[in-house]
């Protein structure tokens, strides 16, 4: 009796070397399959997911705080190269260009504006593209072209992302 109860200790020793072993090699094949570029490449999409969704978050609310700005500022927008205030009014834009369209071409060459902003617009003895291109615009009454803008917030209507305190 006592040598069959030895064997049953052995065996059972043994059937418990097993699992905890079998146990073992579960958990590092679990381990593995977890750090295969699978999973890691479902994790990192899941990530970038996360992050895409909480910019758009943001990017809404940023917009709806430029809206709200824009609505209180006062001033007319012309988008040259970056958005600038302008002292000019649509009748303003609309007097230079009669006045430039009537220059000759040779006065059209030295021909520069600074549309009523800090920055200026000139052409040059090669090319007088700079100026008759607004000036085209402006006799058709295509304002938009010119990215000008009677308001700030007329600007923000087409340019929400931007933050009105950006127009210089």
């Amino acid at each position: 009796m006592m040598d069959k109860l030895k064997q049953n200790k052995i065996w059972l020793t043994v059937i418990v070397f097993g699992v905890v072993i079998v146990i073992i090699l579960l958990m590092m094949l679990n381990q593995q399959n977890q750090n295969s570029p699978a999973a890691q490449e479902s994790s990192y999409s899941s990530s970038v997911k996360a992050s895409s969704s909480s910019e758009v978050d943001q990017e809404k609310v940023n917009e709806k705080a430029y809206a709200k700005k824009a609505s209180k500022m006062k001033g007319h927008v012309l988008g040259i190269s970056e958005p600038l205030y302008t002292k000019w009014s649509r009748d303003d834009f609309r007097r230079w260009a009669k006045e430039y369209s009537a220059l000759s071409d040779s006065d059209k060459h030295k021909a520069s504006s600074n549309f009523g902003t800090t920055q200026t617009i000139s052409n040059d003895e090669i090319d007088i593209r700079p100026l008759s291109n607004y000036a085209d615009a402006v006799n058709k009454d295509d304002f938009e072209s010119i990215s000008y803008f009677e308001t700030v917030k007329e600007f923000n209507k087409k340019h929400p992302a931007i933050n009105p305190d950006d127009i210089k």
